[in-house]
């Protein structure tokens, strides 16, 4: 990557904000049901998210003791099978990954 494009990222992400406040306020409820009215979002795609940052979570926090029990949490918490769950993490995990191991970088 460039010298120096962690900075840019966070030029960008603060520019972004910036400009979703600027359009709406300080109602981050707004942006969501703007985004979801135009077609942007979906239940599904938010719900992927939220599993693999639930999953992410608790691997960070180390709240198991195996990786077992986070899946049936996380599948008991948003009324999928555990299989659905460890397909959301697990494709997801498959594709930032390259064919080498490496993490892919955009």
């Amino acid at each position: 990557m460039v010298q120096g494009s962690k900075h840019h990222v966070q030029l960008f992400e603060c520019e972004l904000v910036k400009e979703i406040t600027n359009i709406c306020g300080e109602d981050s409820l707004q942006v969501v049901s703007t985004l979801y009215n135009e077609g942007l979002l979906d239940n599904t795609s938010v719900r992927n998210y939220l599993i693999r940052r639930d999953f992410d979570k608790a691997l960070r926090l180390n709240d198991t003791d195996l990786i077992k029990h986070i899946f049936i949490d996380l599948s008991d918490k948003y009324s999928i099978s555990v299989r659905q769950t460890q397909r959301v993490v697990y494709d997801y995990v498959k594709n930032k990954v390259s064919e080498s191991g490496n993490t892919k970088t955009y």
